[in-house]
């Protein structure tokens, strides 16, 4: 359900109401039926909600809920971070991925959660994938964005800028390149083309803006294409995500979070779906934030929520007939 006083409840509600939501699957929500009615109160909308006892208890044609009872809707604010809500989302995520690592659920989809919240309530995490990692033992992750005909994965993601250029390597920028080359396969493309993108302007112009292009970023390339991955680069990271959406390659590797979520958010901020690699689970999300400045008004958008929905069920239906 995400963040209890964000827009997760609404656009929840939304996507489970909308003729749109993928067809050839059970969709249950985990988070507070309470919360969930008074969501649909704000919305002056009542869908039938059914609190479920057990996942085999789920009634076609309703809102069907794995009711915590995490928090009670008297005690936050909506619009705002705040540590009870916090500690409610981070219930939320945890139930999912235990449900899905006790294969009772095929594939979980996040919505949005608040770092200033998880850090209020004492949780010390930066976002969905550090948790997703750690509670399924995963040391080999990535984060992966599709926006369209691209998927794009961060070889670094919520660190400082400083940190992130100390972390390129060889290796790390192979093995996100192999998680991209996987993830784009069990998406149904054969043969995935995929563009290395560089760290500095002009990927670094043969060392005179920066070396990390010669000492890591293209033996890497050349590995990955030793191995049989269609990868080349690296390229311009103000020309490569033109380049991918006119169709030239299905995937980027791009070295910073910003590199990445700018060129795609800028392109279609609705849409987007946020696709965590190389965990033992499936594991959708949003492309978006809370948008607290939004939340509690009816107002935001389902679009990146039903568009997680449409990548978990095809995610899934992949991995079935592997």
């Amino acid at each position: 359900m995400g963040d209890p006083a964000g827009i997760g409840p609404e656009i929840a509600l939304k996507a489970l109401a909308s003729g749109e939501k993928p067809d050839g699957c059970r969709i249950i929500i985990i988070g507070d039926r309470d919360v969930l009615e008074k969501t649909g109160e704000q919305l002056s909308y009542l869908p039938p909600i059914h609190a479920l006892q057990s996942l085999d208890t789920i009634i076609p044609g309703r809102i069907n809920v794995v009711d915590l009872h995490a928090i009670n809707p008297t005690d936050y604010v909506t619009g705002m971070a705040q540590a009870n809500c916090g500690r409610a989302a981070f219930a939320y995520i945890t139930k999912g991925i235990e449900l899905a690592l006790q294969d009772e659920v095929d594939a979980i989809v996040t919505n949005p959660i608040n770092k200033e919240a998880l850090s209020m309530a004492g949780i010390g995490y930066p976002g969905h994938t550090e948790i997703l990692a750690e509670m399924t033992a995963t040391k080999d992750f990535s984060m992966m964005f599709a926006c369209e005909n691209v998927c794009v994965v961060h070889v670094t993601t919520h660190v400082s800028l400083k940190q992130a250029i100390g972390m390129i390597s060889q290796e790390r920028v192979l093995s996100h390149t192999r998680l991209l080359n996987d993830a784009l396969k069990n998406l149904g493309i054969l043969k995935p083309r995929i563009a290395v993108s560089g760290l500095n302007p002009h990927a670094g112009e043969n060392g005179l803006f920066g070396d990390e292009e010669l000492l890591h970023i293209a033996p890497a390339i050349s590995e990955a294409a030793a191995q049989g991955i269609l990868a080349s680069g690296p390229y311009p990271p103000d020309t490569v995500f033109m380049r991918a959406f006119k169709g030239e390659f299905d995937g980027v590797v791009s070295m910073l979070h910003d590199h990445g979520f700018v060129a795609l958010k800028s392109r279609d901020f609705d849409s987007g779906v946020n696709i965590t690699l190389g965990l033992p689970i499936i594991r959708t999300s949003v492309g978006h934030g809370t948008a607290f400045d939004k939340a509690g008004k009816g107002i935001s958008s389902e679009k990146s929520l039903l568009a997680a929905l449409h990548a978990a069920l095809r995610m899934v239906k992949s991995k079935r007939r592997q």
